[in-house]
């Protein structure tokens, strides 16, 4: 790869996690949720046994990203949204999504949940 296209590709990486990094006082988005959870589509609908690792990752950044109850409430109706939209979405699965990522998330991923509470 010549040296010219590696820099693009590091900055065009670069861009899509600054993105997904929510600026202090600001909410995250759904399109950040979206992101970061767009790797566990494969786990969620039952096509892999284990979450992969990318997956895994943005489980956690959801976490660093969600430091206060209505960052959690707005990432818990994103992910409740985009479950919806995902017909095969096995929500044994998605319940157990951050157990098998050994990350304690205080957002829950599932189809059903109340983020009102």
């Amino acid at each position: 790869m010549k040296k010219g296209a590696s820099v693009a590709a590091a900055l065009v990486v670069l861009a899509m996690m600054v993105s997904f990094m929510a600026k202090p006082g600001q909410a995250i988005t759904c399109q950040q949720v979206d992101v970061a959870l767009s790797s566990c589509v494969s786990y969620l609908t039952g096509n892999t046994a284990e979450p992969s690792q990318g997956c895994c990752n943005g489980v956690s950044s959801i976490k660093q990203n969600t430091p206060t109850r209505t960052d959690r409430q707005t990432a818990c109706q994103c992910v409740k949204d985009a479950a919806s939209k995902i017909s095969s979405l096995k929500d044994d699965a998605a319940q157990q999504l951050p157990a098998k990522c050994k990350v304690q998330i205080n957002v829950p991923i599932s189809k059903t949940v109340d983020c009102g509470r």
